[in-house]
């Protein structure tokens, strides 16, 4: 309820305003030349409906009517010879009828036909525009003309000169004098690219050419076309529209006083210089001022078509890496999988064997020494026999994983080599150190202490490793290599087990 009385206020102080503003217009328009009949050459009243009823809709018609009914009564008053109450009252209904579906009719064609809600910022309703703003007035014009007639404020031989000018003077109100209102509320597209020394430069010749035009009657008139075009592309569009409404209300003026070119001796040829200037004035930069705007719609679209493209690409893009990613990371775990011992998570067989190839022929290359360790965990078949084979599992985790922390570096590899056996290799490693290697893993498996009640070497799980060390050269063999290592672990064993023998050559 508070929302709908706050409305209604707006609504009661918007009628009063374009009431105010209907009679002002009145009364300016008939300060101007006029015909036979108060008909006037310019119909500024027109300028407010239009913008009023395409924005509020037939809300306003109130302001309008009460606007038409004040305003109308002075000029109505005047008529030579005066008008009857009754017809002055059919007179003042017909006007008031008249200057409502003017608006509304203009309205109605903008809906229809124009495809844009910002009307001056494409050239295709600009045109729209322009129609609706010339026939529009044909109705009102008609109405208002003939109701003149009808009450003997103008003779018949009159009435076609009278229809044109009521009919140019709404339709010139609209075009000169709507497209400020209108373009105030719409969005703006062009910017404002001229600086504060340029307006002002600007402006200045543009009041000297007006003083050279209407008060001292030079034909300099087509200069100020130049000065509207500059604002048509330097200012923004409601400065630019606001430009031209000035020189023709300036145009305007001075005729209607009775100063400048457009003055004749006829008041006809004076009315049709005028409106035929102002009428150019306008058009030109209303279609100027939309081509220009379409444009730069273009551009903006096309800028950020291409920035929306730009973006696309880099999230594109970025999707493309992370699935490259998240790819490589799948290959590398699936190689991962595939080179792990699933159960003790060290290297499997297929990953000893090609990496020991590997280090062969680097050894072979560099020169360098290359150890291989060769482990076994001392009667292994007895503990799953005592404590299970799920607890067997659990020891061989525990083993591998022992092994893991002693090894030196990255490239040293552990192992599984077969059910219980457990390899490992340690590239560019001497005597000295592969004894160390093998030293700090039986120590650390002595250190865990892991109860081994059957075994026949000591009452807690040991291991027996059988170390080879060569400098391999080109004809030297790998099974050979490996084999010496499986001796040395053969010798580990019948010397009693829970020690390293060593093969060296």
């Amino acid at each position: 309820m508070k929302n709908q009385s706050q409305k209604g206020r707006q609504l009661v102080f918007l009628n009063g305003g374009i009431a105010i503003a209907y009679i002002i217009a009145i009364q300016i328009s008939h300060a101007f030349t006029t015909l036979p009949g108060e008909v006037a050459s310019v119909w500024f009243p027109s300028a407010i409906t239009l913008p009023m009823v395409y924005y509020y809709g037939t809300k306003v018609f109130s302001g309008i009517i009460i606007g038409s009914i004040v305003g109308l009564i002075p000029a109505l008053s005047s008529l030579d010879p005066p008008l009857s109450l009754i017809n002055s009252l059919l007179l003042n209904t017909i006007c008031i009828i008249a200057n409502c579906l003017q608006p509304w009719l203009a309205r109605y064609l903008l809906n229809k036909f124009s495809r844009h809600q910002e009307i001056f910022t494409h050239l295709s309703s600009v045109l729209v525009f322009i129609v609706a703003s010339f026939f529009a007035p044909l109705i009102s014009a008609m109405l208002g003309v003939t109701g003149l007639l009808i009450v003997n404020a103008l003779t018949i031989g009159e009435y076609p000169l009278a229809f044109i000018t009521w009919w140019l003077a709404s339709a010139l109100a609209h075009i000169l004098f709507s497209p400020p209102v209108i373009i105030y509320r719409e969005k703006e597209v062009l910017h404002q690219k001229a600086s504060y020394g340029e307006i002002i430069i600007n402006l200045s010749i543009l009041c000297v050419i007006c003083i050279i035009i209407f008060q001292f009657a030079y034909p300099l008139e087509y200069l100020l076309l130049p000065i509207l075009i500059w604002g048509v592309f330097r200012l923004n569009r409601w400065n630019s529209s606001l430009l031209v409404s000035f020189v023709a209300f300036v145009a305007i003026t001075a005729t209607g006083k009775g100063y400048g070119i457009f003055v004749k001796s006829s008041v006809n040829e004076s009315l049709m210089l005028l409106q035929s200037f102002t009428a150019m004035l306008s058009l030109t930069t209303l279609i100027l001022s939309a081509v220009l705007s379409e444009r730069q719609i273009a551009q903006q679209s096309l800028k950020e078509t291409l920035e929306n493209l730009e973006i696309k690409v880099f999230e594109r893009t970025r999707e493309l890496t992370q699935a490259q990613l998240n790819l490589k990371h799948a290959n590398y775990t699936l190689e991962k999988m595939a080179n792990t011992d699933s159960l003790t998570q060290v290297a499997n067989r297929r990953y000893f064997d090609r990496t020991l190839e590997k280090e062969w022929n680097k050894a072979i290359e560099t020169q360098q020494s290359l150890s291989l360790l060769l482990i076994d965990i001392d009667c292994f078949k007895q503990y799953n026999d005592t404590y299970g084979h799920p607890q067997g599992d659990e020891c061989l985790i525990q083993v591998a994983q022992t092994f893991k922390s002693v090894i030196r570096h990255d490239y040293d590899c552990v192992a599984r080599y077969g059910g219980e056996e457990f390899a490992v290799i340690l590239p560019n490693t001497n005597l000295k150190e592969a004894k160390v290697v093998a030293l700090k893993i039986i120590e650390k498996i002595r250190q865990l202490e892991i109860e081994h009640r059957t075994s026949t070497a000591s009452n807690f799980l040991t291991l027996s490793i059988g170390i080879s060390v060569s400098n391999p050269q080109l004809h030297d063999s790998l099974d050979n290599f490996i084999q010496k290592a499986d001796q040395a672990l053969y010798q580990a064993k019948k010397q009693g087990r829970d020690r390293f023998v060593i093969y060296y050559e």
